[in-house]
């Protein structure tokens, strides 16, 4: 009978402990690369590919900028949070290319920005 709650015990801590993992398993950051632009813009881009051809300059406007920022990596559209965008709007202010690599964590198709930088390869 003891060998049984001893084993109780142990599963029951191990199916805890996986319990309290998958919520800090989701929640650590990772980066994806693609086209940083302004959401006004971004929305009539099917792709990551004809958002490389939107101007760093269009996405530097003011009326551009106020919609905020997303990210565009193959067909798929990620907004950024506050934060992001404020780094995204920094980015730009001596971006080059709009070709990014962005860490941060996701909240739906909502990435909250920890960093933006030039994608490997790219010079800011």
């Amino acid at each position: 009978m003891k060998g049984l709650k001893k084993f109780a015990f142990i599963a029951i801590a191990a199916s805890s402990l996986c319990t309290f993992s998958i919520p800090v398993i989701a929640a650590e950051g990772h980066a994806m690369t693609g086209v940083l632009i302004d959401n006004a813009c971004g929305a009539k881009q099917k792709d990551e590919a004809s958002a490389a051809k939107h101007p760093v300059s269009c996405a530097k406007k003011d009326a551009c900028a106020a919609s905020g920022y997303q990210l565009i990596v193959g067909d798929k559209h990620y907004k950024l949070d506050d934060k992001g965008n404020e780094q995204a709007k920094a980015y730009l202010a001596s971006a080059k290319s709009t070709k990014v690599t962005v860490e941060g964590t996701m909240d739906g198709d909502t990435m909250k920005a920890t960093s933006i930088k030039a994608a490997d390869g790219d010079k800011k």
